[in-house]
């Protein structure tokens, strides 16, 4: 615990130079007028206002039966009338008698009392940028499994950034104090205050403010934000996150109790379906699928569950997929809504972009198979491909229980194969980096020049020419870079993507592809014409090829993912 304190005090204070601060730094910035007492009220307001909301807004919602969207207005309107009172001081004491509250006096409506309403309502509609600290416990939140650790957690996190913001509001009062120049215009800068809360104050009720950090966060170099958070990502941190969240990594102990499955929660958007719980579901068999649209594992296995939908969904089945993004471009609505297309799923897809459902599930895997019966109860699961032969029989199994037994004749053959030689999947980000020969070489999060390195061994890959290597992404800067990766697989696919249309050259052991090598998305030229972020096939094989030398030619703009590989 004390591990996750100091660190989520420090980043707090990192996040103070991250692009998420912004939004509301005018807010933050008009505690530099008013009241002495004023930033202080700001700072204890703010502090225990975010934290009491991060942790608690869950349990909160569900007992009032408040729509949490409301709460959000109400600050943004509390946060207007502030911002008019710093614009019209005189308007206080109208609004006062009008609804009989006693007077404050001018000290206390522009100090800490001011400060404190400031600084509460603030806490109530920031979102900053969630490195792991704080996305773990905003997801056990989100699963109403905070509790009071997770409070001081966060508590830290708010005091680290709160310091820091009063630092800045002191020194920006002590510049209006002593600067005569300023000072002699005191009453102006009220009301330039006055004006940007209003805005800020607008920015939110409409969210606007959200769209303006995403401008923000997209403009900014992905790298700085990466960057701050980074010391987050240490083992110790890690290990003692895995023990807040008391992670279990299976759910073997639902099953054996019969307990019920968790709903489907925190759902971003829906696909092919108005939202659904589980709890209206009562009487079907659900097929819960954990996926997300370039992992390979998972395309394959679509084929199957669409099949079973169209079969059994007459039958009283419902297969809810619940998209789970492994790259941040695969939170994209229009990305997500441009896969299920081609894909051709008609079932309900649901967007799980901050992997609440998942946690509900303890989940750590793509793909992912839950299957519950008609009262609701998790019955079985299945990590990974394969056993579609005894997915199918489960299925039918749990639709006979209360019902009919389905008319149609069992249909699935399972022939996936998987040779024990295979390379594994390979991230080329320096998230999960593995096998990358240019390690004494490696720059994160900026442009570099490498050099090919020679004689790699199995599973290994290198890269020449002009890179940046970032968390989740390796991205060319210059045309002509190279990657050269020996690899044992049939078939070879890479998830990467561009801004606009790029080509991108593909060989084999030196030479061109021949057709019985080439993947589906390479052309006759050995060209892959790549655009719009997903998995592309590169090498779809006759046979097994062991040891291979995949080298890909990349000109200047192609992000980067990772390969994955089948047999």
């Amino acid at each position: 615990m004390l591990v996750l304190l100091v660190m989520g005090f420090l980043a707090g204070v990192a996040t103070v130079l991250s692009p998420c601060i912004l939004p509301i730094l005018p807010i933050m910035l008009s505690g530099a007028v008013g009241g002495r007492s004023r930033p202080y009220g700001i700072l204890i307001g703010f502090v225990f206002s975010f934290a009491l909301f991060t942790v608690f807004a869950t349990f909160i919602v569900q007992s009032l039966g408040v729509d949490i969207n409301l709460l959000r207005y109400i600050a943004a309107g509390v946060l207007a009338l502030l911002g008019v009172m710093l614009l019209f001081p005189a308007l206080q004491s109208k609004i006062n008698s009008m609804i009989k509250i006693p007077q404050l006096s001018s000290e206390k409506r522009q100090g800490f009392m001011g400060g404190l309403a400031t600084g509460a309502t603030l806490g109530l509609v920031w979102a900053p940028c969630a490195g792991p600290i704080l996305a773990a416990v905003i997801t056990l939140a989100a699963t109403a499994q905070a509790g009071w650790g997770s409070f001081l957690i966060i508590l830290s996190y708010a005091l680290g950034t709160g310091i820091i913001m009063l630092i800045i509001i002191l020194a920006s009062r002590e510049v209006l104090e002593k600067v005569k120049v300023i000072y002699k215009h005191l009453d102006k800068i009220h009301r330039v205050f006055g004006i940007l809360v209003i805005i800020a104050a607008l920015g939110i009720a409409t969210g606007y403010d959200r769209k303006v950090q995403a401008y923000i966060i997209e403009a900014t170099p992905e790298g700085w934000t990466s960057f701050l958070q980074s010391f987050e990502e240490n083992e110790a941190v890690l290990e003692a996150l895995d023990n807040l969240e008391n992670k279990d990594t299976s759910m073997d102990f639902n099953i054996k109790e019969k307990n019920l499955a968790p709903d489907i929660r925190d759902i971003e958007a829906w696909i092919n379906s108005e939202p659904l719980s589980l709890e209206d579901l009562r009487g079907k068999v659900v097929l819960v699928d954990f996926w997300t649209y370039s992992c390979i594992n998972c395309i394959r296995t679509l084929p199957y569950i669409e099949s079973w939908h169209e079969k059994y969904k007459d039958d009283g089945l419902v297969i809810i997929g619940v998209h789970a993004p492994e790259f941040a471009f695969e939170k994209d609505l229009g990305n997500v809504q441009k896969a299920v297309k081609e894909y051709g799923l008609q079932y309900p897809i649901a967007l799980d972009n901050n992997f609440s459902t998942w946690k509900a599930y303890n989940n750590r895997y793509w793909p992912a198979k839950y299957f519950i019966d008609r009262d609701g109860y998790l019955r079985h699961y299945h990590f990974g491909e394969g056993e579609y032969k005894e997915s199918e029989e489960l299925i039918r199994q749990l639709l006979a229980e209360e019902g009919q037994l389905p008319q149609d004749e069992l249909s699935v053959e399972d022939n996936t194969s998987f040779d024990p030689r295979q390379t594994p999947e390979t991230y080329l980000g320096y998230w999960r980096l593995a096998n990358f020969k240019n390690q004494n070489e490696l720059v994160r999060d900026e442009g570099n020049s490498y050099q090919l390195v020679d004689n790699l061994k199995k599973d290994d890959w290198t890269i020449g020419g002009d890179w940046r290597m970032e968390y989740q992404n390796l991205d060319s800067t210059s045309d002509n870079a190279r990657l050269k990766l020996k690899f044992s697989a049939k078939n070879v696919f890479l998830v990467m993507g561009s801004q606009d249309t790029r080509e991108v050259k593909v060989m084999l052991n030196g030479q061109e592809l021949g057709a019985s090598d080439r993947g589906s998305d390479v052309n006759d030229s050995n060209i892959v014409q790549v655009k719009e972020h997903r998995l592309y096939k590169l090498i779809e094989s006759d046979q097994f090829i062991e040891d291979g030398i995949l080298e890909l030619i990349f000109p200047d703009g192609v992000e980067l993912y990772a390969f994955t590989f089948g047999s």
